[in-house]
C-alpha cells in the first residue's frame, strides 16, 4: 500500500513539474486565433497555402517563410495585405532564409 503511495505521490509531482509558464491567456488565443485565421485565409484565396509556412506568436505578430518559387510581386502582395489587416500586429516574411520584407 506504501509503495502505491509512493508511485502516486511520484506520478503528481511528475504532472506537476510538466506545467509550463507559457500558457496563454483567453485575450492571447484569441488574439493569435484572429490573426492565424487571417494568414490562412489569404495563404488559401492566392492558392499559396503549400508554398508558404508561418507562425503566429500570442501577440498577434506573424513570421511568414515563402517557397522559392514565389516571385517577389506575390509574396510582397500576401505581405502587405497582412501588414493592413488589424488582426495582426507585425509580419516578417523569409524566402530561402534571407529575410525579403523585414518587420515593420
Amino acid at each position: 500500500m506504501i509503495k502505491l503511495q509512493a508511485i502516486i505521490i511520484s506520478f503528481v509531482l511528475m504532472l506537476g513539474g510538466c506545467a509550463s509558464e507559457d500558457v496563454l491567456t483567453k485575450a492571447e488565443i484569441e488574439k493569435q486565433s484572429a490573426a492565424d485565421y487571417q494568414v490562412a485565409s489569404l495563404l488559401f484565396e492566392n492558392d499559396l497555402s503549400s508554398n508558404a509556412s508561418y507562425k503566429v506568436s500570442k501577440n498577434g505578430f506573424v513570421n511568414i517563410v515563402f517557397d522559392k518559387s514565389v516571385v517577389f510581386s506575390r509574396y510582397d502582395a500576401i505581405v502587405q495585405a497582412l501588414r493592413a489587416n488589424g488582426s495582426i500586429n507585425g509580419v516578417r516574411a523569409e524566402q530561402e532564409g534571407v529575410e525579403v520584407c523585414p518587420l515593420r
